[in-house]
């Protein structure tokens, strides 16, 4: 009995080290990916999180929960510098984030409610048609020349509300930060290309910290298992294990954004997209 109490115990230990590891290398390419695309790493994270949670073992009908809630808590501590040193260097369009920003929190909160009475397999589904669109849309836009820089506009009310509340409930159903429908409408307003990164860097933040909070104080629905490291709807020992490993790739990712042509950067990482919303999927 001792014997098979030991082997047990090295199993357990063995096992939350495979979990450490492969929450690092999630960070990792969490931020290498950021750093070489610009994109937001929610887009990595759960994905990554979904498969990783369900593959060890963590109850089914909390996994797009706890998903949604770690990914927007590392996003807390990993777009702060971002956004800082864009608002520092005047790069952000302060009148349409003002314009944007409440419809978006507002309807972030709407998201996360909806996402505590969703059905997981629902939830996942629904995050998986999201990431394969996505995955399609930017394969597109890499392979079309890309378009002439257009007038800048100025929206009207009914569609900021619209765009806002697409995006806020985006982020709070599935974790993701605002840049996947945020940098499209930027473009599409006219804003100079550095006033569409700033700016989309810095909607990511409060985003982020809304979502974090909400996620954190939203207990899980009861589960007969004790899950180490969670609180409310948050996976602590994650954000503990990514963080790190995020932003160290990140400054990489940067530097090799300026050796390699970004079509063909976009056509990579929108056939990881692809391939990660079939197997999210199916």
């Amino acid at each position: 009995m001792p014997a098979a109490l030991a082997e047990l115990h090295w199993q357990e230990l063995v096992r939350h080290w495979q979990e450490l590891v492969v929450l690092m290398g999630i960070g990792g390419l969490a931020g290498f990916s950021s750093g070489l695309l610009g994109i937001g790493g929610g887009l990595v994270v759960v994905p990554g999180l979904l498969l990783l949670l369900k593959s060890y073992g963590y109850p089914a009908h909390v996994v797009p929960l706890l998903a949604a809630g770690t990914s927007l808590t590392l996003m807390v501590f990993t777009a702060a510098g971002s956004a800082l040193s864009h608002l520092r260097h005047g790069a952000v369009s302060l009148p349409v984030l003002r314009e944007l920003l409440p419809w978006v929190l507002v309807s972030e909160l709407v998201g996360i409610v909806l996402a505590t009475m969703t059905n997981a397999p629902l939830l996942e589904t629904l995050f998986g048609l999201l990431v394969t669109v996505l995955a399609v849309d930017l394969l597109r836009r890499s392979v079309q020349p890309a378009p002439a820089v257009p007038p800048t506009k100025t929206p009207s009310l009914a569609l900021t509300v619209t765009v806002g509340s697409a995006m806020g409930l985006k982020s709070g159903l599935f974790g993701l930060g605002g840049g996947a429908l945020a940098i499209p409408y930027f473009n599409w307003l006219g804003l100079p290309p550095r006033y569409v990164v700033g700016t989309t860097a810095l909607l990511t933040w409060p985003v982020a910290l809304l979502g974090a909070l909400a996620y954190g104080l939203s207990p899980l629905p009861t589960v007969d298992q004790d899950m180490m490291g969670v609180v409310g709807s948050v996976q602590w020992l994650g954000v503990l294990a990514m963080m790190p490993t995020t932003l160290l790739m990140a400054p990489l990712g940067a530097k090799l954004c300026q050796a390699v042509p970004q079509d063909r950067l976009r056509q990579v990482f929108s056939l990881f997209l692809l391939v990660a919303g079939v197997r999210i999927l199916f």
